[in-house]
């Protein structure tokens, strides 16, 4: 913000790229530091190794699409939605999205998540979780040639409970961070596949519909025989 909107740099300067990098990296780097100090791992080749843990089942990859599917849903069904970049281009740009977002998961449902799952029930957590992560993207709306800047900063915020619900609900069926590095890097990915109108409601109902999804698949995995591993 100071880089921007005082001193004139834009987004494309070497040093504010080198900022950003930073900042789209801390919560992973607040993450190794925290599970370092409590001995929940030995160091950066474990948190790495357990970061990017692929094995996982069906069912946990399943939810990822599902989670994908809940989000566009209402665009679609009411027509706000336009066609972006190829879906073929979109598959192939998730693995870029791991700088474009996906490193923020270690810290948000690796650590954040679960921690405050131990003092509320998952619901409120998920909650306080999309406001740290909302307001960890804040500075993104003052800075110009960034992906936000162009965005409705109310829009976003609404968007985020949703995720943060979805997030929620995957990381406590699998335990698998690796599959909502996943889900991050795909959220990003679509959307410029898929080019929603937003708008403050179509936000809502989107961040609705997702919350009440999630809440729902939650209830139906706990009462079936599904197991993540």
């Amino acid at each position: 913000m100071l880089l921007t909107g005082v001193l004139k740099i834009k987004l494309d300067n070497p040093l504010c790229m080198i900022i950003l990098l930073l900042g789209l990296c801390g919560p992973s780097v607040g993450s190794y530091i925290a599970q370092k100090k409590e001995s929940r791992i030995n160091g950066l080749k474990e948190f790495i190794k357990k970061a990017f843990s692929f094995k996982s089942s069906l069912a946990s990859y399943f939810l990822v699409i599902l989670f994908i599917a809940l989000y566009f849903v209402f665009p679609f069904v009411t027509g706000q939605i336009k066609a972006g970049i190829p879906v073929y281009i979109a598959i192939l740009i998730i693995p870029l999205m791991l700088f474009g977002g996906g490193m923020e998961e270690p810290g948000w449902r690796w650590v954040l998540q679960p921690e405050l799952e131990k003092i509320f029930p998952l619901p409120i957590a998920a909650v306080f979780t999309s406001v740290i992560w909302s307001f960890w993207h804040t500075p993104l709306f003052f800075i110009e040639g960034s992906s936000q800047a162009q965005t409705n900063l109310i829009s976003f915020f609404v968007l985020i409970v949703g995720m943060s619900f979805a997030q929620a609900v995957l990381y406590e069926f699998s335990k698998n961070v690796w599959l909502s590095i996943l889900l991050h890097c795909s959220f990003n990915a679509f959307q410029m596949a898929f080019v929603v109108e937003e708008t403050i409601l179509t936000s809502i109902f989107i961040s609705l519909i997702m919350i009440i999804g999630a809440m729902l698949i939650r209830v139906i995995v706990k009462n079936s025989k599904y197991k993540a591993s």
